[in-house]
């Protein structure tokens, strides 16, 4: 798609497609039927996970990486990709899990 500013938008979308032939079926444009919502989810949620790792946000702050811009930067995904992943995670997990042996707090967004 030739809309696309950058690579960062390229990977996002890349990877919510992968996330739909691995994870849903069918013909799920209409979502406003809640099965076909779930199964948006889910794509989306397979990409968050592929693109933005709890490991490598460990890993990035590890590095010296201190802000949302340079951690979307250094993953290779948008700003609102990151947000909505960090959002996920903390729907999942709760104000912080643990990874790696490290406490990754999820708001603010900070290793301990």
């Amino acid at each position: 798609n030739k809309r696309l500013r950058n690579q960062a938008e390229k990977n996002c979308i890349l990877a919510e497609e992968l996330g739909h032939h691995h994870t849903t079926f069918g013909d799920i444009l209409d979502q406003s039927d809640l099965p076909k919502k779930k199964q948006e989810l889910r794509a989306r949620w397979w990409a968050y996970e592929r693109l933005v790792p709890l490991n490598k946000i460990v890993q990035a702050q590890r590095e010296g990486i201190t802000n949302r811009f340079e951690l979307a930067e250094y993953l290779g995904v948008t700003e609102d990709f990151l947000q909505n992943a960090l959002e996920r995670y903390k729907e999942k997990y709760g104000i912080y899990t643990f990874v790696n042996g490290y406490r990754l707090f999820f708001d603010p967004l900070r290793v301990g």
